[in-house]
């Protein structure tokens, strides 16, 4: 077998798993931002008074 194709093939291969490994760790950063931003919060979080409590 030709090793110099098999050495390639193999630097190719971890240069691949790599690259993967990386892409997924940034994808699910911005996937977890989107999650934690994408909720609705209740109405104490958001500072939004009631109608009741504008009244008074």
């Amino acid at each position: 077998m030709n090793w110099s194709i098999l050495i390639i093939f193999s630097i190719a291969a971890i240069a691949l798993v790599v690259f993967l490994i990386k892409r997924n760790t940034k994808d699910e950063k911005v996937f977890e931002d989107q999650m934690n931003n994408d909720y609705h919060k209740s109405k104490a979080e958001e500072g939004d008074a009631e109608i009741d409590e504008v009244m008074k």
